[in-house]
């Protein structure tokens, strides 16, 4: 008899996770049908959030009685749905802690585990993460882009052959994509899911949920977060898309042709290996035209066009009428 599968979507981060964690949570009712459980997401910490939140919480924390508790959910959840897959999705699975793994080591004697793993070459990821990192309200990234993208912590996350080989090690079935390659590019993101977790053609909506904003505006918050001054993101967010569409093209990269290089010339070594095990061939492209120094500098014209369209972005006011003078 086969055991049922878990499937787990690890991300990782600014490779559509928020499409795909949207659309599978519109659609739990219909992969239902298909005998596949997206378990119920509105636990703490973010229950708000349409991802597995407490999944991720519970394997980080180390915790045994809050790790345990968490796998009894998703079991309790599980048996009583009927379903023959059970599928979570949370980019903070990719992180570079042995402790994930290790939570859903219990769960193998009962399941067929598969990871399915999105990624993006490190130079392109780095910059998507910075991008998303100023702007998130628990970070605040306020290191400038070189400092970040040099940073342990940064680093750590882009051996992906590394990350994906502890996942393998626990007996998962990988399944690794490259984000930008044709694989995914070409089918379409949702189609890609579809087809690496050997679903129905479910339909899901492939629309984008957390585009990256103009570099210019992710320097502006990132000098906004290094002094500490506090600001009102969702306007300056709105104020960026109005600019876009009427403004010149958006800067797309920030690192620069000679730390670009550096980065890729550091995991040459690793990707070779994630080529050979998993069979994910990364581009050899670079962005045309690049300097060769890192863009760390505000760009002053962009910062006034940017206030100007604060007052698009916002709707228009009336002032209260003056009230009449006593005589």
């Amino acid at each position: 008899m086969l055991r049922p599968r878990l499937v787990l979507h690890i991300g990782t981060h600014k490779t559509g996770t928020s499409a795909l964690q949207g659309a599978l949570d519109g659609a739990r009712d219909t992969l239902l049908a298909h005998g596949l459980l997206y378990p119920d997401t509105r636990r703490p910490p973010w229950p708000e959030l349409p991802k597995h939140c407490s999944v991720y919480q519970a394997a980080a924390s180390g915790d045994a009685v809050l790790q345990a508790r968490e796998r009894d959910a998703l079991l309790s959840e599980f048996d009583a749905s009927g379903a023959h897959t059970l599928l979570i999705s949370e980019e903070g699975l990719s992180e570079p802690d042995e402790r994930i793994p290790a939570f859903f080591a219990p769960l193998t004697d009962r399941f067929e585990l598969e990871v399915v793993c999105l990624l993006r070459r490190q130079d392109l990821f780095v910059e998507s993460l910075f991008n998303q990192f100023v702007r998130e309200g628990a970070r605040r990234e306020s290191r400038p882009i070189l400092t970040f993208a040099r940073g342990r912590s940064t680093r750590d996350r882009l051996d992906y052959h590394a990350l994906l080989s502890r996942w393998a090690a626990l007996g998962a079935h990988v399944q690794a994509l490259d984000f930008d390659g044709p694989g995914a590019r070409g089918p379409g993101l949702m189609a890609a899911f579809e087809h690496a977790l050997k679903l129905p053609a479910l339909g899901l909506p492939d629309r984008r949920a957390n585009p990256s904003p103009d570099m210019r505006l992710a320097l502006l918050l990132n000098r906004l977060n290094r002094q500490r001054i506090g600001y009102d993101l969702a306007p300056l967010l709105q104020a960026a898309r109005v600019m876009a569409q009427v403004g010149p093209p958006p800067l797309r990269h920030l690192l620069g042709s000679d730390e670009r290089r550096r980065l890729l010339a550091e995991f040459e070594t690793s990707n070779q290996r994630l080529a050979a095990d998993f069979g994910v061939h990364f581009s050899a492209d670079l962005p045309a035209n690049e300097p060769a120094p890192a863009v760390e500098d505000l760009d002053v014209a962009y910062l006034l066009q940017l206030m100007a369209g604060l007052t698009l972005a916002r709707p228009a006011q009336r002032e209260a009428p003056q009230a009449a003078p006593q005589p």
